[in-house]
């Protein structure tokens, strides 16, 4: 009846064509509930988004951009008499303006608007009449109630429920009339339970351990040794890294270096040791307010100052501050109360019930801490800081120092074999000295620097002459390289002395003084520093195709230098001595960069040189001039007191000079190298543990700034004052808190907060299932998704609050449910995915991609090169090329971090976690996978499928060199082929291989062997790839073709899946 009488309804607005008509009954008449009553509609559910995202713009909690005065989200104004009408007139279509307009094709009275881009579809349409009909309810905005505990559902199935989790699934599940999938076998839940709760895969023989464990409480058993295991917190931390905008670097255009590593192992040990998350919290945004804090509480305040910051020039201060703390405010809503705050800070909220002065009360909160608005510069962190040690646990401090003993005893006895060979050596190389050695001066083109206040001028098409320095200066000089019949071999750049200074002698300018005004040159006056030298060339001049190929140096050499300021310093950027001549030098001194791969001057005959002077001293060289080399370099990087004891024979050396020599040939000889990188990362690792180290943290403001309401956001128009305080529609903070952080941190952690556990539940579903029961986990507000599963968030959250707040149990709880434990494999099932493609009622098992840092970490963990160390300063494993060089201000600032300098020895295989993250250059081979920026926060990363990915995992040098290593791992297991090939198999995917796939992985190594015995050469440039020793013992082609096969298993899509 009530059908017949909406017909009619319907039949008579002339505004509605006959189609629209036809269409709109037939999809009225097709989507009855399967009872045949009509479905009971949630305003919050079904109404709400609508709304939301079609009338809330105009017609929302924004006074400023309300139009009409009428607002659709609260019943009050919808509902209110307008003079004979009203938008909503509950259960009557016919009177409701609402139904009218949006049925209106006439262009002044349609709603949307057509301006607006805005069109609401028939479903919608059908949506909004039955809400009418049955009353029009509201109800206020489900994530601002309080969450209860609902009753335990009654299910008619409870055979396979195992937990509560299970009851409220298995309730859906039967009100849709579909049956679950059966649960994972044990291979693939180790391998899902293993990535999820450490993030890295297990080893095949764990699996096979597993699968064989027939004991009942067998998967329970493996559930607490992961959550034990120091992974744990590792994996945890990965989330609240990107929620907290954690980074290495300062961001905005120069993006200088920091160090905020103590934070980043505090979150670490604090998943670890399991601190309750309202503690978590408090501590990392009041840590500094509480009574007697702990250097652990203030090294969590870290949390806050993850921010962005910028000391450029031409910056206010007052602006940036407000921008600090406008992320602040935008982080702390997203990562903690699932709110867009940010959408508030010029106007009110469009959708949700904060208005600008609730923004710039929670604002207020911020607006006292003792940051300053420039800072951040040369390396050094922004204030405040305090200098700490490390939270990390200590234990593994015994077995580094026996090490480090072991090591020192190999270097103060080397090898008399080795040493002997090493001399043989340098002798050849010192009779090859100079062999067919030519300098071939090179013209000048250009000479720019990016310093304001450096002067230069260009003489006689040769020389630099440098008229005026600033503190930091750098050049970039571009010329013309002459004709050459032989290959360059080296660039020179020689330094003439300054006529000015006394005796002739180095540098320009004064010495600048530290504030105690000692000289802050280091030993020696009057001489010059260079701190980085790199070199480019190209077909033509790189100002007009910046397409130059960087030269790779394999040696720099010098005819003097100063102790400590050696020629190899120009290479690394980090190092705060450079190069510098030794102040008794007379005459012309010169540096030389020795290039790894000779090219020919006729095809490439345009370079271009960047030449940075003192980031820390105001001296510079006077005059300089540049020359291409062909043949054998002229100088040594031997000392020439070390050339005299090679030229003394053996038998007229004296005991002095036997030391002096091995001395020099266990701290300088290639052949040594790997010993003095291992003890170098040890003593560093030493130092990590015992020593303190600097970190930012928060504190309060000696005088707190006062917050007003900023016009449209604009620091510089303020209006209103205002204090802290929490948004009127959310519930009032205890009695009795303070009215500073530590009160908002109070607020945020009471049990009555309707938010945070909610949120904190609902990001560690989305981390085990890809997806949260809220699908918009940085938002649950109006525009944010409505919770696929309400009641199960609801009792998760207050479980969570009464269980004492407690991670591990909460994910304890979650992973030994049979929801989580389910199949993904729907097989023969396809039906399942077209009835629930985003598999939002938990029918089936998750599966997705894995996030960047673990795929980076299973190629490390399965090729056996992973070190497993917890925490430590950031790393730099490999690169390719420089490209932070490409995007940074190298050489006109004295920040850190604007050149690539690589790590060495186990630095390259740490977890990604640890790689040194520069915002605007994040490591290339997980910015492939989605990995964020870090600028700002982010709760849900991207997921895209490129082809970009494939390319990574088969070229980038550290997957080509786990593939190798891989194959040796692959090599020893066994003597047959396919004995080798199962447990590659499975040493990946944690499956045992079908036929057909063993057949496929056979096939591939038999073209690969034919392959590479034809090109031995190829086969050893392959194997090249890398800084780890690889086995010699193994035949390059065998070698080579097994790695291919590595790397196929390494590039499966199960081998970067969570199942």
């Amino acid at each position: 009846m009530f059908l017949i009488s909406f017909c009619k309804n319907l039949i008579g607005l002339a505004a509605v064509p006959d189609m629209r008509i036809l269409t709109f009954l037939l999809i009225l008449l097709s989507s009855q509930a399967p009872s045949g009553a009509l479905v009971a509609l949630d305003f919050n559910r079904d109404v709400r988004p609508i709304l939301s995202e079609n009338c809330f713009a105009c017609h929302g909690f924004d006074e400023g951009a309300r139009e009409a005065d009428l607002r659709l989200d609260e019943a009050g104004s919808a509902l209110k008499d307008r003079g004979g009408y009203a938008a909503i007139v509950p259960r009557n279509l016919e009177a409701s303006e609402l139904w009218r307009r949006i049925n209106s094709e006439d262009e002044d009275e349609m709603m949307p608007p057509p301006d607006s881009r805005r069109e609401l579809t028939l479903e919608q349409k059908k949506t909004l009449r039955l809400w009418i009909e049955q009353g029009a309810p509201y109800a206020k905005h489900w994530s601002f109630i309080s969450p209860e505990k609902s009753p335990i559902p009654k299910v008619a199935d409870e055979s396979w429920p195992r937990n509560e989790i299970d009851l409220f699934v298995a309730a859906r599940l039967e009100e849709e009339k579909i049956v679950p999938l059966q649960e994972a076998d044990r291979r693939t839940l180790i391998r899902r339970l293993s990535l999820d709760l450490t993030g890295l895969p297990p080893s095949a023989e764990e699996v096979e351990a597993f699968a064989l464990d027939d004991e009942s409480q067998a998967y329970e058993r493996l559930v607490d040794r992961l959550l034990a295991s120091p992974h744990f917190g590792e994996r945890m931390a990965l989330e609240w890294l990107d929620a907290a905008r954690y980074a290495d670097t300062n961001g905005y255009s120069i993006d200088g270096g920091r160090h905020l590593w103590l934070w980043r192992d505090w979150v670490i040990n604090a998943f670890n040791e399991n601190l309750p998350y309202d503690q978590f919290l408090v501590d990392q945004i009041a840590g500094d307010l509480m009574t007697d804090p702990t250097e652990s509480q203030l090294i969590a305040t870290g949390f806050q100052r993850n921010n962005m910051v910028t000391h450029e020039g031409g910056t206010i201060p007052e602006e940036n501050i407000t921008n600090y703390n406008a992320d602040r405010l935008k982080t702390l809503g997203e990562a903690v109360l699932g709110l867009t705050l940010g959408c508030a800070q010029c106007h009110d909220h469009k959708y949700d019930p904060i208005t600008q002065r609730d923004y710039y009360r929670l604002f207020a909160y911020f607006n006292t801490l003792g940051d300053v608005g420039l800072d951040g510069d040369r390396g050094v962190n922004a204030r405040p800081t305090f200098e700490t040690r490390t939270v990390l646990p200590t234990g593994e401090l015994p077995a580094l120092k026996a090490r480090i003993d072991e090591i020192n005893n190999e270097l103060n006895s080397p090898n008399p074999v080795e040493v002997t060979e090493w001399e043989q050596r340098q002798k050849e190389l010192l009779s090859e000295r100079g062999r067919d050695f030519a300098m071939h001066s090179a013209k000048l083109l250009e000479i720019s620097t990016p310093n304001q206040g450096a002067g230069f001028e260009i003489e006689e098409n040769h020389y630099v002459k440098i008229t005026n320095a600033p503190k930091f200066v750098a050049y970039e000089v571009s010329m013309q390289l002459p004709h050459v019949d032989r290959k360059v071999t080296g660039i020179r750049i020689v330094f003439h002395p300054d006529a000015l200074a006394p005796g002739e002698g180095w540098g320009y300018g004064k010495l600048d003084t530290n504030e105690s005004g000692e000289d802050s040159n280091g030993p020696e006056k009057g001489t010059f520093v260079l701190t980085a030298l790199a070199a480019s060339a190209g077909s033509v001049p790189g100002d007009q195709l910046d397409l130059h190929h960087i030269l790779g140096v394999s040696s720099v050499t010098a005819n003097s230098w100063r102790e400590d300021y050696l020629p190899g310093n120009v290479l690394d950027a980090r190092r705060n001595n450079g190069w510098s001549p030794k102040l008794a030098h007379k005459g012309p001194v010169h540096i030389t960069l020795n290039l790894e791969k000779p090219f020919d001057a006729t095809q490439m005959s345009y370079l271009t040189m960047h030449v940075n002077f003192g980031q820390s001293v105001k001296l510079v060289a006077a005059k300089f001039e540049f020359y291409a080399l062909t043949g054998n370099d002229d100088d040594s990087e031997l000392p020439e007191e070390v050339i005299e004891i090679i030229e003394t024979p053996k038998d007229n050396r004296s005991s002095e000079q036997i030391e002096r020599l091995r001395h020099y040939f266990a701290s300088h000889s290639d052949t040594m190298l790997p010993l003095r990188i291992e003890l170098a990362n040890l003593e560093e690792r030493v130092s990590v543990l015992t020593q303190k180290f600097p970190t930012m943290v928060m504190d309060e403001a000696d005088e707190p700034r006062e917050t007003h309401i900023l016009n449209r956001g604009s620091y510089a128009s303020p209006g209103e004052r205002v204090t802290p305080g929490i948004p009127e529609a959310l519930p009032k903070p205890p009695a009795g808190v303070s009215a500073n952080r530590l009160g908002l941190a109070r607020w945020l952690t009471m049990p009555t907060n309707p938010l945070t556990a909610r949120v904190a539940v609902n990001r560690i579903w989305q981390m085990l299932f890809g997806t949260g029961i809220v699908r918009t986990a940085a938002d649950f507000g109006a525009q944010g998704a409505w919770p696929t599963h309400p009641e199960l968030l609801d009792w998760l959250a207050v479980d969570f609050v009464e269980d004492g707040w407690d991670i591990k149990a909460l994910v304890r709880k979650i992973v030994t449910s049979a929801t989580y434990r389910r199949t993904s494999a729907t097989g023969q099932t396809s039906k399942l995915l077209e009835i629930d493609p985003d598999n939002e009622l938990l029918a089936r098992g998750p599966r997705f991609r894995l996030p960047a840092e673990f795929i980076r970490d299973s190629a490390l963990k399965i090729s056996g090169l992973l070190v497993p160390r917890i925490g430590g300063p950031s790393v730099n494993p490999y690169t390719p090329g420089d490209l932070w060089r490409e995007v940074s201000h190298y050489g006109s600032t004295g920040a850190t971090a604007q050149t690539f300098v690589q790590d060495h020895g186990e630095k390259l295989y740490r977890r990604s976690l640890y790689t040194y993250w520069k915002r605007t250059v994040p490591p290339p081979n997980m910015a492939a996978f989605d990995a964020p920026t870090r600028e700002t926060c982010t709760i849900q990363r991207l997921s895209t499928t490129t082809p970009l990915q494939a390319l990574v995992l088969l070229n980038d040098t550290q997957f080509v060199e786990a593939a190798r290593n891989f194959a040796e791992r692959i090599i020893a297991h066994g003597n047959k082929d396919s004995d080798r090939a199962r447990w590659a198999f499975e040493e990946c995917v944690s499956r045992t291989p079908t036929v057909e796939e063993l057949e496929v992985l056979a096939n591939a190594l038999d073209r690969e062997r034919r392959r590479y015995s034809d090109d031995q050469t190829a086969a050893e440039e392959f194997l090249a790839n890398g800084e780890s020793p690889r086995n010699e013992q193994i035949p390059p082609g065998e070698h080579a073709a097994w790695s291919q096969v590595a790397a196929l298993l390494m590039n499966l899509s199960e081998t970067v899946t969570c199942n």
